[in-house]
């Protein structure tokens, strides 16, 4: 008799309650999975997103896939990891925010999000940053929050230091100067 095939393990479909989906006052979260690859890609192809967080590099389908794989390894793991965001009344996609372990930076998850231009100046990439770093705060192991940013991006630079993070580091990075930053609990929170 034939032994039965081996299957490959598949992702998980649903993932455990501490990436349960979440909304802030305008935009709401869930967790990204592969069925959100298109999308996902989308954003990391997008000129605006990859000018600096992605170093202006275009990656393949296969390196999204890998990203998303990853970020439901981080959420078993950490219970954060990265969410897709659109808007609440509009159902549109906008971006994505939270963790990922880039190690060349630092050894602790980062937050990080991106978006579509056109959301550019609204306020989002602070709503979601905030939303991620209160997820963070929930879980153990989150003292601290690390970020990572170019120096010649002004704008993220200030969404950072405006929720109170500092600089910790200088490293080189593409465009010159990248700073490491920290988000330390405060005494008594």
């Amino acid at each position: 008799m034939d032994p039965l095939p081996v299957q490959k393990p598949t992702p998980r479909e649903t993932l455990n309650d501490r990436s349960l989906p979440m909304m802030s006052e305008r935009l709401r979260y869930r967790p990204v999975a592969l069925a959100d690859l298109e999308g996902f890609h989308g954003l990391v192809q997008d000129l605006y997103v990859r000018r600096y967080f992605m170093d202006g590099n275009l990656y393949s389908r296969e390196w999204s896939r890998e990203r998303i794989l990853e970020s439901e390894g981080l959420f078993e793991r950490r219970g954060v990891g990265i969410w897709m965001v659109t808007e609440r009344t509009a159902n549109e996609l906008v971006g994505f925010c939270g963790f990922l372990e880039i190690l060349r930076i630092h050894r602790e998850p980062q937050v990080v999000y991106a978006m579509f231009e056109r959301f550019a100046g609204l306020g989002y990439a602070t709503e979601m940053a905030r939303t991620s770093i209160a997820h963070a705060r929930r879980q153990p192991g989150f003292a601290e929050i690390i970020a990572s940013v170019d120096e010649v991006n002004a704008a993220s630079l200030r969404i950072l230091e405006k929720l109170g993070f500092e600089r910790v580091a200088t490293h080189q990075g593409s465009f010159g100067n990248m700073f490491v930053l920290r988000l330390a609990l405060k005494a008594g929170a």
